[in-house]
């Protein structure tokens, strides 16, 4: 009595929190297309929330109706693979794609509403964990696609970058596990265990994604599955290898070294490409052919060589690392931070004090 009492208490408390954070994103202005699927989503998943309060009802809780909104509680996964792919494939998302892959649980749904035909369960939860497995394969691809797209084209990863994923697909997992064991053993304990991991799983993806700013990749054909962007005025294999096109290396020092274009927190490759004269592609290609760099790292080993290290080793030492970070170009403290270590091998303070020593 106990557990079906806190999984009461959890429910509300679900509910109430899909249903404010649906309302403040769908109510927020300005408001991006990534944050309109989200608040969508969560609307959903609030409206899932109150079904299963109704269902505390004695007279609403038929079997045929608890049996049939199972089949709806389904339905939820559609709707956050829809949020995921938006996310790691922006602009790939339209209502026909949406209808086709919501389409088997809609079939699904209607042939058990028709024939009240109780078999069908396993068939519907085994075709959801297949669903999931595939739609986590292909978020993981396009998520790493999406990655080398932003460091190759930007300074910076705030807002932008997906690599917070991977703490929220172990929590996905757990919540979806826990929804079909519960539902086909119900137990207080257990739904308590689905709020409640439901309810972390999207403070998680609500966290990081909030503010998400989604940027469009080149890819007119629309594949999800194409392993690289396609970008306009591609060069080909034999213009790559015979490099005719890199005279702009000698510029790129140059600039670099008089205008320091790397302490604009926002830099982006294609605001290097305007200002030594030469095609985003072309630089693109220089950055991972000829230096095996990306942009993004390219830019920030700038920021820490030129300005970093100097302002760490700046005698009395007094600079905090948060403006020495901000001095250098980075938009975040924990930014400088990676990138510190990845280039030096030390944190921002033990270079300050093998420097002091």
């Amino acid at each position: 009595m106990e557990g079906i009492n806190i999984s009461y208490f959890m429910n509300g408390a679900a509910f109430m929190f899909f249903g404010y954070v649906s309302f403040r994103l769908l109510t927020h202005r300005p408001r991006s297309r990534i944050q309109r699927i989200l608040g969508l989503t969560l609307a959903f998943w609030a409206l899932l929330e109150l079904k299963d309060i109704l269902l505390y009802f004695p007279s609403l809780k038929t079997e045929r109706l608890v049996n049939s909104l199972l089949f709806i509680d389904g339905w939820a996964v559609a709707a956050c693979s829809f949020y995921l792919l938006e996310l790691t494939a922006p602009g790939w998302l339209n209502w026909k794609k949406i209808f086709l892959l919501f389409s088997p649980y809609l079939i699904f749904t209607i042939a058990y509403l028709c024939t009240f035909y109780a078999p069908i369960f396993p068939f519907y939860f085994g075709f959801i964990l297949l669903y999931s497995a595939v739609i986590v394969l292909i978020v993981t691809f396009a998520a790493r696609r999406y990655q080398r797209y932003i460091h190759n084209n930007y300074s910076y990863s705030e807002h932008i970058d997906v690599a917070w994923l991977k703490k929220a697909t172990l929590i996905l997992a757990i919540c979806l596990l826990t929804w079909v064991y519960t539902s086909i053993h119900i137990t207080g304990w257990g739904d308590t265990i689905y709020y409640i991991s439901s309810v972390v799983l999207w403070f998680v993806i609500i966290h990081y994604s909030a503010y998400q700013i989604s940027i469009p990749m080149p890819n007119k054909k629309g594949n999800l599955l194409a392993k690289e962007p396609v970008e306009e005025n591609e060069t080909t294999g034999t213009e790559q290898e015979n490099g005719s096109y890199y005279a702009f290396r000698e510029e790129l020092l140059k600039v670099m070294e008089e205008q320091q274009l790397y302490l604009n927190p926002k830099l982006t490759i294609s605001d290097v490409a305007n200002a030594i004269g030469t095609n985003r592609t072309y630089l693109s290609s220089y950055f991972n052919n000829k230096l095996n760099i990306t942009f993004y790292d390219y830019i920030n080993n700038l920021r820490i060589e030129k300005t970093g290290k100097q302002l760490l080793a700046t005698y009395p030492y007094t600079m905090n690392i948060d403006e020495i970070a901000e001095r250098s170009g980075f938009n975040s403290t924990s930014t400088f931070r990676r990138a510190f270590f990845k280039n030096t091998g030390m944190t921002p303070l033990q270079y300050r004090k093998s420097i002091q020593k």
